[in-house]
């Protein structure tokens, strides 16, 4: 009789065994596809062309735009930012409306030339790489999409302040580079 017993448990205790096994498998298969999946997501480059803007930015003709542009370099300039110490890059200071016409403008490939341009950025913009203002260019398009409503106005879009310094840097650094 107690033969039976210890077997019995013995079999119940490598059921056991067995089913602990099968979900530990699984579920570490399962975090590894959920991990690929947003690799997968966090690796997606986005596309400015396919990004939509606030109707009335997308209906600014260039002249509109280009004008646009350089009153907000203006502004750039007057806040010369290429004598402030880093961290002054990092002041959330711009707003959703300025960035809208940045980028509306860069995806509309519209060329802006400003003489001596190189004199407007801080030497931590001029020091990155082609591959490193690219990622963080990557980084403004996703908090773009993530964050700015294209269907409200300007006067609401401009009351929307999250834009850093750093990030309307790089935006103007893509605008005025030669290509």
């Amino acid at each position: 009789m107690q033969l039976i017993i210890i077997g019995s448990i013995v079999i119940v205790s490598l059921i056991l065994l067995f089913v602990v096994v099968f979900l530990l498998i699984n579920n570490n298969s399962s975090k590894q596809a959920t991990t690929k999946k947003i690799n997968q997501n966090q690796n997606k480059v986005i596309d400015l062309d396919e990004i939509r803007f606030p109707k009335n930015v997308e209906n600014m003709n260039g002249t509109v735009l280009t004008q646009a542009c350089k009153v907000i370099i203006d502004s750039y300039r007057a806040l010369n930012y290429s004598n402030k110490l880093p961290s002054a890059m990092d002041k959330i200071e711009w707003h959703t409306w300025q960035i809208s016409i940045l980028l509306f403008f860069l995806k509309s490939k519209y060329v802006l030339n400003i003489s001596n341009s190189n004199q407007l950025f801080h030497e931590t913009i001029l020091n990155l790489s082609k591959n490193h203002i690219n990622q963080d260019m990557q980084k403004i398009l996703k908090k773009y999409l993530d964050n700015a409503n294209v269907d409200k106005d300007r006067d609401t879009l401009s009351k929307d302040i999250i834009w850093t310094a750093r990030e309307v840097s790089i935006i103007l650094h893509e605008i005025l580079e030669p290509k």
